[in-house]
């Protein structure tokens, strides 16, 4: 057998040694069966401003993360901005199914402002996402999960009740499904790539338009393009028009390699007005491998990577300090090219997104990371059988989902897949809003067109960065040619006051332009900054968020010579 053949029979091995080795007690499932209340999580729109009417959406979340639907308390509301006007409290009433919204919260004072949320039974403060405050914005963080799989795929649950889920329950701006267009062991890639032709694709796009609310809630119509296990990598590819999405098969002999598929969509912006974006994830587990140093690749039709989601972070090896070092499936390759930084080391133009990657319908809150649990009856009877509710059961060794923050002037899917192709994005961990603005030469990543230009390779550079955090910040690391450059320390206590939610700094890079060289042919010609910003944490995973790259290159350019 080759390996194209062997490739489910290797995914169903290793899916039967999770199963083997990570049995969960009988004891924890039938605890974890009762629900227990654990903390608050509270959403506001990221940016408004003054006077502005916002909705707070609160949910009550129990020990595995869950919904806890029959939590019952009042909850007093307080804010950092003296001029705001905001409901004095939220009560859960046990019929709420753990989520309660209130109108009408207005922050007055331009700035940086939280709400905090103090739990009138126990005393337990919580605090809400930060919220920028300015009389103008250019443009607004919007915040979206755009790698999802329902049903239709090897997932649970259906896109719909998905998409209520991100818009009503988490708060989304932004979702996506990307059900596979084939498929390995779970479903016959042949059957699955009849299912996606016949039907599946057209419901998901028409279930994207369904829930498409311009100025409310974006969707975007997606597939992933799936090569089989340990045969390569895959790309989530994302439409801007239902009306213009095309399935473009991974499994045709025409269409089979990377480049196949960009020459085909290539052809496909040629002959259509809207956007099509392609977007590579995990390139760093060893199972489904995306090698940038052996595609010929195209970073303007993939501008950007999945640098985090719950199957970890693909932006350097584990043994580089990496929190969050590809465990599930066959965990992380060993081998360079692989790697987020490996690309920026070759020179390509990509940015950082985070989404879940999870196969059911919570976007913006996966939970297979949280502690074994048994789904609900009522679970498994509206979701079915899929890895969503299975992995639940079962620790597949993964991580809390990612999220993207898209800086757009507007709530449109113009705008969202103008920001995806531009690279006007970043990425965080969920359900973490963290507000990060970095700069080099006062230009961030939504301003820049290609790269920051300075006159001379001895030109100095201003950096800087202000962040935000939905916790305690305690580390801001400026990443420059994928090495630390400057660190900006902050606590590590996670029950630090609010003062320790915000930080900001400036330094001055006064050192040559020397860029990075991959071989003799491949590198940059430029140097290549990233921040990244690590939260105090008391869980074993800290909220992160990852910011960049931005490109400075000399007006001319001295590579080669």
């Amino acid at each position: 057998m080759n390996r194209a053949t062997l490739g489910p029979l290797i995914k169903a091995v290793e899916t039967l040694k999770v199963f083997a080795t990570s049995t969960p007690s009988p004891r924890e499932l039938l605890a974890n069966r009762h629900q227990r209340f654990d903390r608050l999580h509270a959403i506001l729109p990221s940016t408004a401003t003054p006077g502005e009417p916002l909705r707070l959406t609160v949910q009550a979340w129990d020990q595995c993360e869950r919904l806890h639907r029959d939590f019952e308390a009042t909850v007093t509301l307080a804010t950092t901005d003296p001029e705001a006007s905001n409901h004095r409290t939220v009560s859960f009433d046990g019929s709420d199914g753990g989520v309660v919204r209130a109108e009408g919260v207005r922050f007055e004072s331009p700035g940086i402002h939280y709400l905090t949320l103090t739990e009138d039974r126990t005393g337990e403060r919580f605090v809400s996402n930060p919220v920028h405050v300015a009389t103008d914005h250019d443009r607004r963080v919007y915040w979206g999960d755009i790698h999802l799989h329902s049903i239709r795929s090897d997932g649970a649950g259906d896109a719909e009740s998905g998409y209520r889920f991100g818009r009503d329950v988490m708060a989304l701006d932004v979702a996506a499904y990307t059900d596979h267009d084939t498929m390995g062991f779970f479903i016959p890639p042949a059957w699955q790539r009849r299912r996606m032709h016949r039907e599946y694709f057209d419901a998901l796009c028409a279930l994207a338009d369904a829930f498409d609310d311009p100025g409310t809630f974006v969707t975007l119509p997606a597939y992933e393009w799936t090569k089989q296990p340990n045969m390569g990598g895959h790309l989530n590819v994302y439409f801007e028009d239902s009306a213009d999405a095309t399935l473009i098969d991974s499994l045709a002999a025409a269409s089979s390699t990377y480049e196949d598929l960009w020459e085909r969509l290539r052809e496909w912006e040629r002959t259509h007005d809207s956007r099509v974006v392609t977007v590579p994830h995990h390139p760093a587990e060893a199972m489904y491998p995306f090698d940038f140093a052996s595609v010929d690749y195209d970073d303007d039709l993939a501008p950007l990577v999945e640098v985090y989601s719950q199957w970890g972070s693909s932006e350097r090896p584990g043994r580089e300090g990496n929190p969050f070092p590809l465990a599930m499936g066959q965990g992380e390759i060993d081998e360079a090219g692989h790697y987020v930084q490996d690309a920026h080391r070759l020179g390509y133009r990509v940015g950082l997104i985070g989404s879940a990657d999870f196969h059911g319908p919570h976007p913006g809150h996966s939970i297979i990371h949280a502690r074994p649990h048994l789904p609900a009856i009522r679970e498994w009877r509206d979701a079915g059988l899929g890895w969503g509710n299975i992995w639940r059961v079962w620790d597949e060794r993964s991580y809390p989902g990612g999220l993207t923050a898209f800086l757009a002037p507007d709530l449109t899917r113009r705008s969202i897949m103008s920001a995806l192709r531009s690279r006007s994005v970043y990425a965080t961990t969920q359900p973490d809003r963290i507000l990060v603005d970095f700069r080099v030469n006062g230009v961030d990543v939504a301003d820049q067109d290609d790269a920051v230009r300075v006159d001379t390779a001895e030109a100095t550079r201003a950096i800087s960065v202000a962040v935000a955090g939905t916790a305690p910040i305690e580390t801001v690391e400026i990443v420059k040619n994928n090495a630390v450059w400057r660190t900006l320390d902050g606590t590590d206590d996670p029950d630090a006051d609010l003062d320790a939610y915000t930080v900001s700094s400036e330094w001055v890079d006064d050192d040559p332009i020397t860029g990075m060289d991959w071989d003799a042919e491949r590198g940059t010609d430029g140097d290549v900054y990233v921040a990244r910003v690590t939260q105090a944490s008391a869980d074993p995973y800290p909220g992160v968020a990852w910011v960049g790259p931005i490109w400075v290159e000399a007006a001319v350019a001295d590579r080669g010579a």
